[in-house]
This record gives structure tokens, C-alpha cells and sequence, in this order.
């Protein structure tokens, strides 16, 4: 007999990443730009400009 789950299925991992995981992504992008890699360099100047941008158009 089978029951039908909702959700995802069982053992397979979460989509959205932890807040460690999205730290260490951080980490490893500076890494890399510290290196020269421009793409790195690129993504962590638009990732910080929407942070600014989220910041700016939040309420105090």
C-alpha cells in the first residue's frame, strides 16, 4: 500500500541552502576574487549592490 507524500522526497536534500552554506559560498567567491578572478569579483559587487538596495528601500 502506497501513500502519497507531499513535499519532497524522502532523503533527498533541501533547495534552499543553510545560512552556513550560503556563508561558506561567500567565502569561497572573496577567495577567488582575492585571486583575480573577475566573475567572482563581479558577483560579489552585485550581490552587495542589491543588499544596498534591499537596505535603502526597507522601512526604518
Amino acid at each position: 500500500m502506497s501513500q502519497d507524500r507531499t513535499g519532497r522526497p524522502r532523503g533527498s536534500r533541501n533547495i534552499k541552502p543553510s545560512k552556513a552554506a550560503v556563508a561558506n559560498y561567500y567565502r569561497l567567491l572573496q577567495d577567488k576574487a582575492d585571486t583575480g578572478d573577475t566573475a567572482a569579483a563581479g558577483w560579489l559587487l552585485l550581490l552587495n549592490e542589491q543588499r544596498q538596495d534591499s537596505e535603502r528601500s526597507s522601512p526604518a
